[in-house]
C-alpha cells in the first residue's frame, strides 16, 4: 500500500511539474523514487505485465488528478505569484541534487553533457503558430522531455508555441486538442523509455551521471528571479519548504528500500 502511495504521489508531482515551463516531470519522478520503475514499466507496456500496468495506472491517476485539479491553480499562480512558485520548485530540486550525488559514482563528462543538454533549449527562439501536426509533434517532444530528468515537457511546448493552447485545452476540456496533443505525448514517452532502458543496461554509471547533470542543469531555467519579483525572504522560506519536502520524500523512499 505504501509503495502504491509513492507511485501516486510521484504522479502528482510529475503532473504538477509538467504544468510549469522549466520544471521537469522526470526530475520529480527521480525525487519521488519512482523513475526506474516508471521507465521499465513503460518499456514493458506491450509485454502486458500485470505489475507494469499497475504501476503505470497508479502513476497515471496521480498525473491525471494533478493536471486537471492543478491547471487553473497553476494558471493563477504563474500569472500572479511566479516568483514564489519557482522558489518552491528550486528548493525541491536543489535537495534532490545533494541526494543524487550521494547515490552515484561521480563522472564529470556525462554530468557536463547532461547540464549542456538542459541549457540549450532555453536559448531557442519561441514560435507562435499552431496546427494539428505541430500539436502532435510538440506532444511527442514534450512527452519525451517529460521522461528525461532535467528537461521540461512544458518548456518544449512553450518553445514550439503550443503551451498556452495546451493549458487552455486542459482548463476548458477541449477534447480535440487534448486528443492530438495527448497522442503525441504518449508516443514520445513510449519511445524515449525504450532508449533510456537500453542505455541503463549498457552503461548504468554513465546514465546515472548524465541524469545527475540534467537535474543540475534544470536549476537554471527555474531560477526564481527569472520569473518575476517578490520578497527575497519569503521566496527563501518557500524554497526551504520545497527543500525539506524533498528530503522527506527521500527519507520515505529510503525506509521502503
Amino acid at each position: 500500500m505504501i509503495e502504491l502511495f509513492r507511485y501516486f504521489f510521484g504522479g502528482i508531482l510529475m503532473g504538477l511539474a509538467n504544468l510549469v515551463p522549466g520544471i521537469s516531470g522526470g526530475t520529480m519522478a527521480v525525487i519521488a523514487g519512482i523513475y526506474n520503475d516508471l521507465v521499465v514499466s513503460i518499456s514493458d507496456l506491450f509485454k502486458f505485465k500485470k505489475n507494469s500496468f499497475k504501476i503505470l495506472f497508479v502513476i497515471g491517476v496521480g498525473i491525471f488528478v494533478s493536471l486537471f485539479s492543478g491547471a487553473k491553480v497553476f494558471e493563477f499562480g504563474l500569472e500572479n505569484y511566479p516568483f514564489y512558485m519557482y522558489s518552491f520548485f528550486f528548493g525541491l530540486i536543489l535537495a534532490s541534487i545533494f541526494y543524487l550525488k550521494r547515490k552515484i559514482k561521480f563522472r564529470i563528462l556525462p554530468t557536463i553533457v547532461g547540464i549542456i543538454l538542459v541549457l540549450v533549449p532555453n536559448f531557442l527562439p519561441y514560435s507562435s503558430s499552431v496546427s494539428n501536426l505541430k500539436l502532435f509533434f510538440g506532444g511527442f517532444l514534450g512527452g519525451a522531455a517529460m521522461i528525461i530528468p532535467g528537461l521540461s515537457g512544458s518548456l518544449m511546448l512553450l518553445i514550439l508555441g503550443i503551451y498556452d493552447t495546451g493549458i487552455s485545452a486542459i482548463s476548458n476540456m477541449k477534447l480535440g486538442v487534448l486528443i492530438i496533443l495527448g497522442l503525441g505525448v504518449l508516443v514520445g514517452i513510449y519511445a524515449i523509455s525504450h532508449l533510456i532502458r537500453w542505455a541503463l543496461e549498457k552503461n548504468e554509471v554513465f546514465v546515472n551521471n548524465f541524469v545527475f547533470g540534467l537535474v543540475i542543469g534544470s536549476l537554471y531555467p527555474i531560477f526564481p528571479t527569472m520569473h518575476g519579483k517578490g520578497s527575497i525572504f519569503l521566496g527563501l522560506f518557500v524554497a526551504i519548504v520545497g527543500y525539506f519536502l524533498a528530503l522527506l520524500i527521500e527519507k520515505i523512499d529510503n525506509n521502503m528500500l
